[in-house]
């Protein structure tokens, strides 16, 4: 029985990775035409800088961090968290204030002090990137700037 449980487990690593790989990567973008925010947007990079500093966030393996959705005016930001075993984070800016997303596909993560307080960290900046958006004149990307 336990040999099937792993071989049921292998199969489910299997096509999470072949899933990702057809994404190139892109596991988070779950929207449709979305606006790449390029890295020379301002905003792009304080967000990146702003999630590295507060909760050791990493980018180097996501293609696109941050999308703009005109259809709904909705930005979403992602990356992952290696010191919590490579976990994903998103933020949604239009589900605020339950937009703060977290999940790891490689195995659990032990509560300690150190990850909730990592995590409530994550949940500041979350709170924190939906205000500078909401007090920006314009949240669109650069290449979007001064569209009507």
């Amino acid at each position: 029985m336990s040999n099937d449980i792993r071989d049921i487990f292998q199969r489910f690593r299997t096509a999470l990775n072949e899933a990702e790989n057809e994404n190139n990567g892109e596991w988070y973008n779950n929207k449709q035409n979305g606006v790449p925010y390029t890295q020379q947007d301002e905003m792009l990079q304080t967000s990146m800088q702003t999630a590295k500093e507060q909760f050791g966030a990493d980018f180097s393996n996501i293609k696109t961090p941050m999308f703009y959705y005109k259809s709904d005016d909705d930005i979403t930001f992602s990356g992952e968290i290696p010191t919590l075993n490579d976990a994903k984070f998103q933020f949604s800016y239009k589900s605020y204030p339950n937009g703060c997303y977290f999940w790891s596909g490689k195995g659990q993560i032990e509560i300690t002090p150190e990850v909730v307080t990592k995590l409530s960290r994550m949940y500041g900046v979350y709170k924190n990137w939906v205000d500078e958006l909401n007090n920006s004149e314009d949240r669109k990307p650069m290449t979007m700037r001064n569209e009507m």
